[in-house]
């Protein structure tokens, strides 16, 4: 028996699947002597607008030899089967832990932690300060009608953080065996099983929402305990290890108490107004970028935080059928290939900064994103189909470590990326009128310096408030965006002429690390407490998030 492997395997849009028969074909042998064939990437090519195709990397055998030549000749490589588990991990089993863990947030690095962890015998509270993922999309739902915020219940917190409200984007960067386990896991929880092997995954809202409510059952199953409305409030550090932490309810409402029905939800503390004391030995800490004030009580009992670089814009609306255009040709049909996405970046023309396209959702919808009252902040998120008539994607300007050379009083400080993130935000908000209407205008009025009469169509919930982003946003960020979008605009025309502007985008990623050990994951001065996910600014996504805190678990052992 023979192995090999093949490269960019073309298989027509139609066809999408009929992977033996395409191979066979190419090879110029029966399919019947193809064995043991796996999928290992495929994605849809559209290099060549005219010749669309789905393109995928395989490995099979075959009983004899077959030459490479022709065609196949650039595909076709004589391999091996690699066989890769974590077992081999080098880290397994070595960092000592004590045998219960208090897991802080239910995102995807708290539950994947606390999921592993249940798995190796270990004993897990999850504390979340949101809601449970379903009362979560209520709360959401009646904001957008109201306009009454809610600071524990929103985009950003909640049971799946704020990767259970976008566009469930699965892929990474660079694929390891940890993300590879949590998109198994996502597969045995009852996501298609092509999140494996698409090169650009994704599973939308609505599709995300099901999985959680499948991860949660299985934590309370393995003896989990899940405890939703409950905020970390303090710690309590002694001898450079943690030792107790402060929690606090977050009351409910007497109707929503009624509505918190579900058995496999432990929320024992939903009649105590009162903060509490528990000790707690192993504190994984899987709070999202936006929990704020966890880094303000960092700092201030003494935990180690550092700067980091991140980015901040806005984001653009345009019509899909655009997108779809530009990017895939005329008279595709895109229930063949799926909406078209863009992925852009530039440097700008005077090469000082650039600006970069991030979290484009095909078919999307804009949505209200703030994790504080008085603040407003833009999101995009989508459902499984994507079949919405707009695509939105945010375009970020990155900034440096404490937001150095930005119009802040604190720029260069350990906090100066944090305030800047809030003054805009703020600005924002009161710009929209303070009732979360967004400040928007058309690219075109944006680079001639000019505010809009009236506004396209949107898909912004909470309406849009015409303004000159110019005489509010930090001019740096301005010139970027405004070098970047001629830039994009010759990429895909229409760019601008057909670009709608809703701002501000600031929630990229975290401005703040917590400086961990990359062996331990732990606190580099505080031991006990782990840091994981995106808050941790140490991963940048769903599944980088959720690897994160499989990683945690594979590494620990109990304490003896």
């Amino acid at each position: 028996m023979f192995t090999y492997r093949y490269r960019e395997l073309a298989v027509a849009l139609e066809k999408k699947g009929e992977v033996r028969l395409a191979l066979a074909k190419t090879l110029r042998v029966n399919p019947e002597e193809i064995f043991n064939l796996e999928v290992e990437r495929f994605s849809l090519d559209s290099r060549r607008k005219g010749d669309l195709h789905w393109s995928y990397n395989v490995v099979f055998d075959l009983k004899r030899k077959v030459r490479a030549s022709g065609n196949n000749a650039r595909g076709l490589i004589e391999s091996k089967r690699e066989i890769r588990t974590l077992d081999a991990e080098p880290l397994k089993d070595t960092v000592a832990m004590a045998s219960h863990v208090d897991v802080i947030g239910a995102g995807p690095s708290g539950l994947w932690a606390a999921l592993h962890l249940l798995r190796k015998g270990f004993s897990v509270d999850i504390y979340e300060q949101g809601k449970q993922v379903e009362e979560r999309f209520r709360d959401i739902r009646r904001f957008f009608v109201d306009r009454k915020f809610n600071a524990y219940s929103n985009v950003l917190f909640g049971e799946g953080g704020a990767g259970a409200f976008s566009d469930g984007k699965l892929n990474t960067r660079s694929r390891n065996l940890f993300s590879e386990t949590v998109l198994k896991d996502m597969v045995d929880f009852g996501v298609d099983e092509s999140v494996v092997t698409f090169a650009k995954p994704h599973i939308g809202t609505d599709k995300l929402v099901l999985m959680l409510r499948q991860v949660r059952a299985e934590i309370v199953r393995l003896g989990g305990h899940i405890h939703f409305n409950t905020s970390l409030e303090d710690i309590e550090i002694k001898q450079g290890r943690i030792c107790a932490i402060k929690l606090k309810n977050v009351e409910q409402t007497r109707d929503e108490r009624r509505e918190t029905r579900d058995d496999a939800i432990t929320n024992v503390f939903l009649n105590s107004s009162t903060s509490f004391w528990k000790p707690c030995e192993a504190l994984v800490l899987a709070v999202g970028h936006s929990a704020r004030s966890v880094y303000e009580l960092l700092h201030a009992r003494g935990v180690t935080l550092e700067s980091k670089a991140f980015a901040m814009g806005i984001r653009v609306e345009h019509p899909q059928s655009l997108i779809n255009m530009r990017q895939l040709g005329l008279n595709v049909d895109t229930k063949l290939t799926g909406a078209a996405e863009y992925f852009l970046a530039t440097p700008t023309i005077n090469k000082t900064s650039s600006a970069y396209s991030f979290c484009m959702c095909p078919g999307g919808v804009l949505v209200p994103c703030a994790s504080e009252p008085g603040t407003l902040a833009t999101n995009g998120m989508s459902y499984s189909r994507r079949n919405g008539a707009f695509a939105n994607g945010a375009i970020a300007v990155p900034i440096t470590a404490g937001a150095e050379g930005f119009d802040i009083p604190s720029s260069g400080s350990l906090f100066g990326g944090l305030d800047l993130q809030r003054k805009i935000e703020t600005d924002a908000y009161n710009v929209g009128g303070k009732n979360y209407a967004a400040p928007a205008q058309t690219i075109k009025n944006f680079l001639a310096h000019r505010e809009d009469k009236s506004l396209p169509k949107t898909t912004y919930p909470c309406g849009l408030a015409p303004s000159n982003l110019w005489d509010w946003m930090d001019k740096t960020i301005c010139q970027s965006l405004a070098e970047g979008f001629q830039n994009f605009d010759r990429k895909i025309p229409g760019f601008i002429n057909e670009g709608l502007i809703v701002a501000p985008e600031t929630r990229t990623s975290s401005p703040l690390r917590i400086t961990r050990n990359n062996e331990t994951l732990e606190s580099v001065n505080t031991q006990g407490l782990f840091v994981l996910g995106e808050g941790a600014g140490y991963a940048g996504g769903i599944v980088t998030s959720a690897a994160d805190g499989v990683r945690l678990a594979h590494y620990a052992k109990k304490c003896k």
